[in-house]
């Protein structure tokens, strides 16, 4: 009678830790959202947001055991970082640059850059008989220019930074803001422009009008950044563990990408509504135009200076405390331990110390 006794009461302890460790458990995933799906945004009219599309349907964010449910907007940035501001999105993509959500932190806006997903792809564009005026660029080559932008692109912003470290006198130069870059390029067909800054999107078109890329804004401006992941700190605090496995399916797809390419371009393709020919050429061929997860703190910090220096912005933040690369370095240091000799994560490993800090 004492030994069933005694079966009866062990087996109770054994129920009673087993639903303890469980509820524990749940507890502690609450507390990080497991389980709860992360909302992204994504824009699909453009490759902006490509590897957070083959981070999904490559089956990358599965095997990180993550839910993320994509919120196509391919609206104005405004309404973008709305969505993200009133919290209807945990983390934004493709389709609002640098330039706005930078000048959104400096106006109190709480938003927090965690990792990369475009950088570069911007050229100057002009006609045939007038590219060699963009060759030698100097202080007096480029006095009294006129020159088409897009207010907030991100490549007049790296542009102009560029040129100011130069020791160019920006007023030299007249900046005729325009709505579009069919816009500026018709422009200058007409002569009403001596060039233009297009981004990488509309190179082909610029092209296919009769003018040339005299210039790519990344031979003065080196790896300039264009639409990074952004969060916000509640979110960082609430599902750090599941930014972190995020960005773990960023850089897996990455990897694929390079690897796999025939194989990725249509899971790409399948939600980036490109031109699959285009499409193809942005991914593997433009050797102007990078997509990468690393966040390149540094370039942004050098991005919100040039802000500043082409009037954009006063400056009035520490831009430092708007940039949190621990998340990705916790990914991708994961990532080493598992493959220690993988080529992607030693590349991203030396660029790391390029981009964002001391290893």
């Amino acid at each position: 009678m004492k030994k069933t006794r005694n079966i009866i009461l062990l087996g109770v302890f054994l129920i009673s830790t087993l639903l303890l460790a469980g509820c524990g458990g749940n507890k502690s995933a609450g507390k990080d959202g497991a389980g709860e799906p992360l909302e992204v945004q994504i824009n699909t009219n453009r490759v902006s947001s490509a590897l957070t599309v083959l981070a999904e349907n490559g089956g990358f964010n599965k095997e990180e055991n993550i839910k993320v449910n994509l919120h196509v907007m391919n609206v104005a940035y405004a309404d973008i970082l709305s969505a993200l501001t009133s919290n209807k999105v945990h983390v934004t993509t493709g389709g609002v640059g640098s330039t706005a959500p930078l000048r959104m932190m400096e106006n109190g806006a709480d938003f927090v850059v965690i990792g990369g997903q475009m950088g570069e792809g911007a050229d100057i564009v002009t006609l045939p008989e007038r590219a060699h005026e963009w060759e030698n660029i100097t202080a007096e080559s480029l006095k009294g220019k006129k020159i088409g932008v897009v207010r907030t692109a991100s490549g007049d912003i790296a542009l102009r930074g560029a040129l100011s470290r130069m020791g160019v006198d920006l007023s030299t130069i007249q900046y005729v803001e325009l709505g579009n870059e069919p816009a500026i390029i018709e422009a200058i067909k007409k002569g009403e422009l001596d060039a233009g800054n297009v981004q990488a999107n509309l190179r082909d078109t610029a092209h296919q009008a009769g003018l040339v890329s005299a210039l790519h804004v990344d031979k003065l401006s080196p790896d300039f950044i264009c639409c990074r992941v952004l969060t916000r700190p509640e979110t960082l605090k609430t599902r750090r563990a599941d930014l972190v496995r995020f960005l773990r399916a960023q850089l897996k797809a990455y990897r694929f990408l390079h690897t796999h390419q025939e194989e990725a371009l249509p899971l790409v393709n399948k939600s980036i509504e490109v031109d699959a020919n285009l499409l193809r050429n942005q991914l593997f061929e433009d050797e102007h135009l990078k997509l990468e997860p690393d966040p390149a703190g540094k370039r942004v910090e050098e991005f919100y200076d040039s802000m500043k220096r082409v009037g954009y912005i006063e400056g009035k933040i520490d831009i430092k405390n708007h940039i949190d690369t621990s998340l990705y370095r916790e990914a991708l240091e994961s990532l080493l331990k598992e493959e220690p000799n993988d080529p992607t994560w030693l590349k991203f490993k030396a660029d790391y110390e390029k981009n964002d800090g001391q290893w």
